[in-house]
């Protein structure tokens, strides 16, 4: 009773989470996370600020094109507003299949043996890992946006600068004058702090699929270890190893499923966002790399870390799916019936051809994306 607890508490924890995600992108009418499976007309306002914060920044790219400083600003603010819209592509083109995401981490948790402590472990280790990482983002991108935004006023009020933090200016206005200033600083910040309200969710959400896979990949594990207990045990039954396997089989094509799914639904928004991280990086850098560059202090940490933590949650699915195929090996096969080693042999062959999540087919997303080197110019000249 008391691990079934457990196992209720677990879930209900990582529901408590996700509906405050949920609330936030019901702000800008996006339902699809929820029952509702759509989206409402509150969501005109965000895709408007979203598609009209591309075209100023490509505006203002082109205004600034003699000032190299401000262009590369321009230009690389301009990524943000392209990993936004492709966000909101995503949740409209296919808001069931965002809400049948969701609806199956839950069921995962439901699937669990709650009278099994280990697998309440589980669900207890991964529901703190998910609430964990969803308090520190959400903490880090607040700051970071409050640190942004109060930049332009303590220059202003202490050296007597007008700063604007983001690279976009608006038609018909002058920077040079104070009313122009404060109008384009205006702006600024409601982008700043509606598209922060937008993205923070969006990416929390990705972290419950992420470690819900994990969380899969770790029961499957357990079970595992309980088949290996019966097999050596002295009152082998066949009959329940049999179950137990079958019990495993289904959970393995459930993950691999689940996998499918997640990379289906998010290959396109990974590969957009990992291209613009990118490219946000190498500007930044070549900037930085003819003059001191205030805004690249801000800019090249935070999407090196957007690269780190896509990469590594891809890393994270690696490591537990290799360690589900370690703990195969260890299984005593050879002391079951021939019946169930064609059975376990299945697994193993599964298990030997692991889904990933990739950036758009082109690339699996892990830790060698993150530090794979890139090419010099040189390197075309030989």
């Amino acid at each position: 009773m008391e691990t079934h607890i457990g196992k209720q508490h677990s879930l209900e924890r990582f529901q408590a989470v996700v509906a405050w995600q949920n609330r936030a992108l019901a702000l800008f009418g996006c339902y699809m996370y929820l029952g509702k499976e759509r989206v409402s007309y509150r969501i005109v306002p965000i895709c408007f600020m979203a598609s009209s914060f591309v075209l100023l920044s490509l505006y203002s790219a082109v205004q600034a094109w003699g000032n190299m400083g401000q262009a590369v600003l321009s230009i690389v603010v301009l990524f943000y507003g392209i990993v936004g819209v492709t966000r909101l592509a995503v949740a409209i083109s296919n808001p069931a299949g965002c809400y049948r995401s969701i609806q199956i981490a839950e069921e995962m948790y439901q699937r669990a043996n709650g009278s099994n402590p280990a697998e309440c472990n589980v669900l207890a280790k991964y529901t703190d890992l998910f609430c964990k990482s969803v308090q520190l983002y959400t903490v880090c991108f607040v700051l970071s946006v409050v640190v942004l935004t109060l930049m332009p006023f303590a220059l202003y009020l202490l050296r007597g600068e007008r700063y604007l933090p983001l690279g976009i200016v608006l038609p018909f206005t002058a920077e040079a004058d104070a009313f122009g200033f404060w109008c384009t600083l205006a702006v600024q910040l409601a982008y700043m702090y509606t598209g922060s309200f937008g993205l923070i969710p969006s990416q929390n959400i990705y972290f419950a699929f992420v470690f819900n896979i994990c969380l899969q990949y770790e029961l499957l594990i357990e079970r595992l270890k309980q088949l290996d207990e019966r097999i050596r045990s002295s009152n082998n039954l066949k009959l329940t190893v049999r179950d137990q396997l079958v019990k495993i089989i289904q959970l393995q094509q459930e993950s691999t499923n689940y996998i499918t799914h997640i990379e289906r639904f998010y290959q396109l928004q990974s590969f957009v966002e990992f291209l613009c991280n990118s490219l946000q990086v190498a500007l930044t850098l070549n900037e930085l790399h003819r003059n001191f560059w205030l805004p690249g202090l801000f800019i090249l940490p935070i999407a090196v870390m957007q690269m780190l933590i896509l990469c590594s949650l891809g890393t994270l699915i690696e490591l537990k799916s290799d360690q589900f195929k370690d703990q195969l090996y260890d299984i005593a096969w050879p002391e079951m019936d021939l019946p169930e080693q064609g059975m376990f042999k299945y697994v193993l062959k599964s298990a030997q051809q692991p889904k990933q999540l990739t950036c758009g087919r082109f690339a699996v997303i892990n830790m060698n994306l993150f530090l794979a080197p890139k090419p010099r110019h040189d390197d075309g000249m030989r």
